[in-house]
Protein backbone atom coordinates (compact mmCIF):
# COMPACT_ATOMS: atom_id res chain seq x y z
CA UNK A 1 0.00 0.00 0.00
CA UNK A 2 1.59 3.21 -1.13
CA UNK A 3 -0.49 5.71 0.79
CA UNK A 4 -1.30 5.13 4.48
CA UNK A 5 -4.59 6.92 3.93
CA UNK A 6 -5.72 4.46 1.24
CA UNK A 7 -8.00 2.70 3.72
CA UNK A 8 -9.74 5.98 4.43
CA UNK A 9 -10.21 6.75 0.76
CA UNK A 10 -11.32 3.30 -0.41
CA UNK A 11 -13.91 1.84 1.95
CA UNK A 12 -14.50 -0.96 -0.55
CA UNK A 13 -11.03 -2.50 -0.42
CA UNK A 14 -10.76 -6.18 0.51
CA UNK A 15 -9.84 -5.54 4.13
CA UNK A 16 -12.80 -3.26 4.79
CA UNK A 17 -15.25 -5.61 3.10
CA UNK A 18 -13.83 -8.73 4.79
CA UNK A 19 -13.90 -6.91 8.12
CA UNK A 20 -17.56 -6.01 7.71
CA UNK A 21 -18.53 -9.59 6.80
CA UNK A 22 -16.49 -11.19 9.59
CA UNK A 23 -17.72 -8.64 12.12
CA UNK A 24 -21.34 -9.34 11.21
CA UNK A 25 -20.78 -13.11 11.50
CA UNK A 26 -19.04 -12.61 14.84
CA UNK A 27 -21.96 -10.50 16.06
CA UNK A 28 -24.46 -13.20 14.98
CA UNK A 29 -22.41 -15.81 16.86
CA UNK A 30 -22.16 -13.72 20.01
CA UNK A 31 -25.88 -12.86 19.93
CA UNK A 32 -26.86 -16.46 19.20
CA UNK A 33 -28.81 -15.53 16.09
CA UNK A 34 -28.82 -16.84 12.55
CA UNK A 35 -27.37 -14.85 9.70
CA UNK A 36 -30.11 -12.87 8.00
CA UNK A 37 -29.75 -13.21 4.21
CA UNK A 38 -31.64 -9.95 3.84
CA UNK A 39 -29.02 -8.19 5.97
CA UNK A 40 -25.78 -9.78 4.74
CA UNK A 41 -26.02 -8.38 1.23
CA UNK A 42 -23.75 -6.48 -1.15
CA UNK A 43 -26.13 -3.52 -1.01
CA UNK A 44 -25.89 -3.25 2.79
CA UNK A 45 -22.11 -3.40 2.64
CA UNK A 46 -22.06 -0.89 -0.21
CA UNK A 47 -20.33 -3.05 -2.80
CA UNK A 48 -21.15 -4.75 -6.10
CA UNK A 49 -22.54 -8.27 -6.32
CA UNK A 50 -19.30 -9.40 -7.96
CA UNK A 51 -17.11 -7.96 -5.19
CA UNK A 52 -19.35 -9.58 -2.57
CA UNK A 53 -19.08 -12.96 -4.31
CA UNK A 54 -15.30 -12.71 -4.72
CA UNK A 55 -14.82 -11.66 -1.10
CA UNK A 56 -16.93 -14.58 0.12
CA UNK A 57 -14.89 -16.93 -2.10
CA UNK A 58 -11.63 -15.64 -0.63
CA UNK A 59 -12.91 -15.89 2.95
CA UNK A 60 -14.07 -19.48 2.29
CA UNK A 61 -10.80 -20.46 0.58
CA UNK A 62 -8.77 -18.96 3.42
CA UNK A 63 -10.82 -20.95 5.95
CA UNK A 64 -12.24 -17.86 7.65
CA UNK A 65 -15.90 -18.68 7.02
CA UNK A 66 -17.87 -21.90 6.56
CA UNK A 67 -21.47 -22.97 6.13
CA UNK A 68 -21.90 -21.08 2.88
CA UNK A 69 -20.85 -22.32 -0.53
CA UNK A 70 -20.45 -20.92 -4.02
CA UNK A 71 -21.72 -22.87 -7.04
CA UNK A 72 -20.26 -22.06 -10.43
CA UNK A 73 -22.71 -21.46 -13.25
CA UNK A 74 -21.86 -21.94 -16.91
CA UNK A 75 -23.59 -18.73 -17.97
CA UNK A 76 -24.14 -15.90 -15.55
CA UNK A 77 -22.81 -15.19 -12.10
CA UNK A 78 -21.98 -17.90 -9.59
CA UNK A 79 -24.65 -18.72 -7.02
CA UNK A 80 -24.22 -18.23 -3.25
CA UNK A 81 -25.79 -21.15 -1.37
CA UNK A 82 -26.97 -21.22 2.25
CA UNK A 83 -25.70 -17.80 3.28
CA UNK A 84 -28.00 -18.04 6.30
CA UNK A 85 -25.75 -20.88 7.53
CA UNK A 86 -22.54 -18.85 7.21
CA UNK A 87 -20.35 -18.54 10.29
CA UNK A 88 -16.90 -17.26 11.09
CA UNK A 89 -14.48 -20.04 11.97
CA UNK A 90 -12.11 -19.75 14.90
CA UNK A 91 -9.43 -18.87 12.33
CA UNK A 92 -11.71 -16.11 10.98
CA UNK A 93 -12.34 -14.74 14.47
CA UNK A 94 -8.62 -14.84 15.22
CA UNK A 95 -7.87 -13.10 11.92
CA UNK A 96 -10.43 -10.44 12.80
CA UNK A 97 -8.80 -9.89 16.19
CA UNK A 98 -5.12 -10.11 15.28
CA UNK A 99 -4.60 -9.00 11.69
CA UNK A 100 -2.92 -5.61 11.56
CA UNK A 101 -4.93 -4.52 8.51
CA UNK A 102 -8.12 -5.43 10.35
CA UNK A 103 -6.97 -3.33 13.30
CA UNK A 104 -6.32 -0.39 10.95
CA UNK A 105 -9.79 -0.78 9.47
CA UNK A 106 -11.30 -0.83 12.95
CA UNK A 107 -9.32 2.20 14.05
CA UNK A 108 -10.49 4.13 11.00
CA UNK A 109 -14.09 3.17 11.61
CA UNK A 110 -13.95 3.65 15.39
CA UNK A 111 -17.51 2.44 15.77
CA UNK A 112 -18.72 -0.21 13.32
CA UNK A 113 -22.36 0.62 13.75
CA UNK A 114 -21.70 4.07 12.25
CA UNK A 115 -20.52 2.71 8.91
CA UNK A 116 -22.03 -0.73 8.49
CA UNK A 117 -25.76 -1.03 7.99
CA UNK A 118 -25.58 -4.76 8.76
CA UNK A 119 -26.07 -4.01 12.45
CA UNK A 120 -29.29 -2.02 12.19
Amino acid sequence: MNNPNDLKVNRNNYFNVAYKILLYLKDCYEQGVDVDPDVLTPKNIGISDKQFLLTLKMLIEDGYIKGVSISPVIQGPDIINNIQNAYATSAGLQYLAENSMMKKVYNIAKEARDWIPLFK
